[in-house]
């Protein structure tokens, strides 16, 4: 395959072998999913990209951010758990979930805390009146 820019010239079929015909198929598909993806906005900007790599390294900053993005976001989850209490005026479930959404963001950034340790970070967080 010869390549003139972001853009590779494909080889007649014939001369294609089965490696380059797969990459070629496994790229169309990348686009397709990244495309749906996409908002209609972000759809017109990244259409004229040839390659799904292009495309990833484009958006990826921009959904993830920098590695000093990143950061912060996980520290500001990690102060959020450390801060997590229940309300006098908050049921079980209401605190459950806000701490559901502490603990997969955490786990999307590749921070995993034992199933021992959020079980014993749920029962302190209870309120008071919870104690036994």
């Amino acid at each position: 395959m010869k390549q003139e820019g972001d853009r590779k010239i494909p080889k007649v079929k014939n001369e294609m072998i089965d490696e380059e015909q797969r990459n070629l198929q496994v790229n169309g598909k990348a686009l397709h999913m990244l495309f749906c993806a996409l908002g209609p906005d972000m759809y017109s900007k990244m259409s004229s990209c040839m390659s799904a790599k292009k495309v990833w390294d484009t958006i990826e900053p921009t959904y993830e951010g920098t590695n000093d993005v990143k950061e912060t976001k996980i520290g500001l989850i990690n102060l959020s758990y450390k801060n997590l209490k229940m309300q006098p005026d908050e049921n079980v479930m209401k605190m459950f979930d806000q701490f559901s959404v502490i603990v997969n963001g955490l786990k999307g950034f590749g921070e995993v805390i034992p199933e021992d340790k959020l079980v014993r970070k749920i029962l302190y967080s209870l309120a008071e009146s919870w104690d036994v």
